[in-house]
């Protein structure tokens, strides 16, 4: 059934809910498979928890992340390269140039892809791979159902939201950070749809892998924020700025090598991951058992600040080299041991006691903010992992000016969004293209009726009382206009006696078209939104074009002057509005 079009407001609402629904069973269900799965497989490799590479031999931590590069160098090679394009960028590129059409296979090679990596303990995260896998089911629904492409952006925005809210049990957070990253605006027509996804996904999650305890902060002491307090804020705001800069200068640097081979690629983030993996384990993998084992008691020999600065180093060094994995886990855990570094440093320095929770979590939501330009989702990550408004001053404190500093100082937006732009592609949409995405041909488009090359007189004399203009016949694989007035003037002619345009049709004669053709229509395809259709009037240079309902197996022909009418009354709308 064609819902698109047929539906009104309320049914719209209710499908795209439902959908919704749907969206975040799923990409809730792909985040718990893949963190189970992980956990699964590697019972088989690590001792006691699947993160505890301090347990292993230094020969085991040289071999598994280098068999790990290997298995998936291997895999890689064996896709086409445009199955081998991955991660959230990749979203976004769809979204705003390919109408939100995710294949299935580039979902499928993220899965195994980053499957791979985290048992091998590559230093990647598994949220932004699940996002992707839950915004490509979300695109998937979208078009099965012929949703419009504003429909289906909603429900892509819907699997991204699902996944990163199934993966910290902060639905809030995750709602905001889809806005925020991948959709760089607000739109209070997708809140709804995607706060659903976001509440199927965090209940599913905390269903099936329990509630999340971020760190006991339930019993969290927010001390006062006074100047000693904001002295120690300045401290994490400096090493988090640096820190997420250097995020992104390693890999814009190694974005330049994305046109050497897999096996050299891969080869050098194995022996990387090797090297560094044998001597400090605390790197491999999540990373977020080392800030556990402080919180349990146990002493780190090694400096915080130095496993942050290589925890850095190591993801950016394997997302920068095509590793199919993610980054919001990563940037949680470098933030979280630098914020615990800096209160180790200050716990007897002041008047006042550190609470470590505190800059843990506020290390983590400055650095995700830092480096993701998402300052809302991170001040909301840190309420809904709190469960306190206490820490809302000094977390919009350390959130602000991290992000301040990194986007006026340093001049970086965020990594998805520099990204995109290394690639000449860009994040976000004019309002022209944005107003014309939003809309199929339906209101702009009249119906055509077609002739065959001998017409029936009492066809023609149809055309004059219905009021139609041109008609249109194919001749020779090609379409052609045909004046309807010129038809009635051809007929006009028969008081005359028998023209040379008359021709046998079905015992009967009638009128032979051939010399009336006028001029040749480019014929095109069905397309899901207005933004195809200008760039095809832009292409050919056309004033009309004939558009081919498969579906209905009928025409239609829309011209440019309509195309402009249109978008200039929507717009005007919206202005009043």
């Amino acid at each position: 059934m064609k819902w698109r079009g047929s539906q009104n407001q309320s049914q719209g609402l209710l499908l795209l809910s439902v959908l919704a629904i749907l969206s975040g069973l799923v990409s809730g269900l792909v985040m718990i498979s893949l963190v189970s799965l992980v956990h699964f497989a590697s019972s088989f490799i690590i001792p006691g928890h699947p993160e505890n590479y301090e347990a292993l031999s230094v020969i085991e931590r040289l071999v598994i992340p280098s068999t790990a590069c290997l298995l998936i160098g291997v895999f890689w090679c064996l896709l086409p390269s445009k199955v081998q394009k991955v991660g959230i960028p990749y979203v976004v590129e769809r979204l705003n140039y390919h109408q939100g059409n995710l294949p299935l296979a580039n979902a499928l090679a993220q899965f195994i892809g980053a499957f791979i990596g985290l048992v091998g303990g590559l230093s990647i995260g598994k949220e932004g791979p699940a996002a992707h896998i839950g915004a490509t089911f979300g695109s998937q629904l979208g078009q099965k159902f012929r949703l419009s492409h504003a429909n289906v952006e909603v429900l892509l925005a819907c699997g991204v939201t699902g996944a990163i809210a199934a993966a910290f049990q902060t639905p809030l957070a995750a709602v905001l950070f889809t806005f925020e990253v991948i959709f760089i605006r607000y739109s209070m027509t997708q809140v709804l749809p995607v706060l659903l996804s976001a509440v199927t996904a965090t209940v599913l999650s905390q269903w099936i892998l329990g509630r999340f305890e971020w760190f006991d902060v339930v019993a969290m002491d927010v001390p006062n924020f006074d100047l000693s307090l904001s002295i120690v804020c300045l401290v994490l705001v400096g090493l988090i700025v640096i820190l997420s800069s250097l995020f992104f200068q390693i890999q814009k640097w190694l974005w330049r090598f994305a046109g050497l081979s897999i096996w050299l690629r891969f080869s050098c983030v194995a022996l990387i991951t090797a090297i560094v993996g044998s001597v400090f384990p605390q790197v491999l993998g999540g990373g977020y058992d080392t800030i556990n084992l402080v919180f349990s008691g146990q002493v780190i020999a090694t400096s915080l600040i130095l496993i942050a600065f290589l925890k850095m180093f190591l993801t950016a060094t394997s997302i920068g080299l095509g590793i199919p994995g993610g980054m919001i886990g990563p940037t949680f855990s470098i933030g979280g041991l630098m914020g615990l570094q800096v209160s180790v440093w200050f716990d007897t320095g002041l008047p006042i006691p550190i609470e470590t929770a505190l800059f843990v979590l506020l290390g983590m939501a400055s650095m995700m903010a830092a480096c993701f330009q998402a300052p809302l989702a991170a001040l909301l990550a840190m309420l809904e992992m709190t469960h306190t408004s206490e820490v809302i001053f000094p977390a919009m404190f350390v959130i602000v000016l991290s992000c301040l500093i990194t986007k006026l100082i340093f001049r970086q937006d965020s990594v998805f969004v520099e990204r995109l732009n290394y690639l000449g592609l860009s994040s976000v949409l004019n309002p022209i293209e944005r107003q014309l995405r939003s809309h199929t041909i339906e209101p702009v488009a009249d119906p055509a009726i077609s002739v065959s090359n001998v017409a029936k007189f009492e066809q023609i004399k149809d055309f004059a009382s219905n009021m139609i203009d041109y008609v249109y016949v194919c001749k020779g694989g090609q379409w052609y206009e045909i004046s309807v007035s010129e038809l009635l003037t051809k007929m006009s002619l028969l008081e005359y006696g028998p023209q040379p345009w008359l021709k046998p049709l079905g015992g009967e004669l009638g009128l032979c078209t051939d010399e009336m053709l006028i001029s040749p229509i480019i014929e095109v395809e069905e397309m899901e939104s207005l933004i195809k259709l200008l760039s095809i009037f832009k292409e050919t240079s056309a004033n009309k074009l004939l558009i081919n309902l498969k579906k209905s197996d009928q025409l239609c022909v829309v011209t440019r002057q309509r195309l402009d009418e249109f978008f200039l009354k929507e717009t005007s709308r919206n202005v009043v509005d």
